[in-house]
């Protein structure tokens, strides 16, 4: 699926990380990861504009990836798919073109696809429960800023699509480093009530959501939780079914709706990414291709090379050699 920007904005400066901790370093989440599913060069491509309550940003990931995020509970994220290769997946729904996904809940959100171009905004709930109720006129503390899909449509989705991308342009002339520019106070103030009055007509006067279920997402949490916790032991799929109080068959549903994998499958994946964000910390002193592998619950190195390989197109050996 495409949908291109105008053209004059196609090119913006960006700055490229290999590793998922760097573009979310610094920012109002509390949980953030990634996992990359399928071979391909790991390498985001990342323009971020920080205002005082709103944060946009602009990425391209080519390799099939899994993210989970959980943001700071003062705030929420609009993701705003523009195009991508294949299946687009916000917590187990497909994404359509023109679709915007709201994640405001306690659990965060998990998305999967492949050579994917996203905009994305982050959002203070509090000063957004402010702006709705100036615009308003009516107490609106308990508006429901849960996950859930807005269709815009074609005409209003191009037409915020670009307003977003005329934001971000109009913020180059003020670089804070590589990648990063400052949000202009009035050009906040103004997509700020843009974004509200969003919500409002979509949300609270049209009821035009879908509310995602999030059974699914909360299943693979826990069973995630025990993977956390046992790092070096990985856990069999009766003890991730036991962890997240379900059956096999419901737990392999689960996992393939929101990741597109198998349990198995996703935790090998995690694993081997986990692994890779090692040898790569710039902060850490460089450690053994070995003591990383048995780290990870890894036995046979040479069986982790190899897994590591299929997916890096690399050795271990060679990512170190990078550093």
């Amino acid at each position: 699926m495409t949908v291109g920007p105008p053209k004059q904005l196609t090119h913006f400066p960006a700055k490229t990380d290999l590793t998922h901790q760097e573009f979310w370093r610094g920012l109002p989440t509390l949980q953030a990861e990634a996992v990359q599913l399928a071979p391909g060069r790991l390498e985001y491509k990342i323009l971020q504009v920080t205002g005082r309550d709103l944060l946009i940003f602009r990425s391209k990931v080519a390799p099939k990836m899994a993210s989970t995020i959980v943001p700071h509970p003062d705030w929420m994220v609009l993701m705003v798919p523009v195009d991508w290769l294949g299946d687009h997946v916000f917590n187990g729904e497909l994404a359509r073109p023109f679709d915007v996904f709201l994640s405001g809940g306690p659990n965060g959100y998990s998305t999967r696809g492949e050579k994917r171009h996203n905009l994305a905004l982050g959002v203070r709930k509090s000063k957004l429960r402010d702006v709705c109720a100036n615009l308003s006129g009516r107490d609106i503390d308990d508006m429901a800023l849960y996950d859930q899909r807005i269709a815009l449509g074609s005409a209003l989705g191009t037409r915020f699509h670009r307003r977003i991308l005329e934001t971000i342009a109009a913020s180059l002339e003020k670089p804070l480093g590589p990648g990063k520019f400052a949000l202009d106070a009035a050009v906040e103030n103004d997509l700020f009530s843009e974004i509200a009055g969003l919500i409002m007509a979509k949300v609270i006067d049209e009821n035009a959501f879908s509310r995602l279920d999030l059974d699914p997402v909360r299943v693979v949490r826990r069973a995630e939780g025990l993977f956390e916790d046992r790092t070096t032991n990985p856990p069999s799929i009766a003890d991730l079914c036991k962890a997240a109080n379900v059956g096999a068959t419901t737990l392999h549903l689960c996992f393939n709706e929101v990741y597109g994998v198998s349990p198995i499958a996703y935790l090998q994946a995690k694993r081997i990414t986990q692994a890779r964000c090692t040898f790569l910390a710039a902060e850490r002193v460089p450690p053994s291709v070995k003591d990383v592998a048995l780290s990870l619950g890894f036995t046979q190195s040479g069986r982790f090379a190899k897994r590591y390989r299929y997916f890096f197109g690399e050795y271990p050996s060679e990512t170190l050699n990078k550093r």
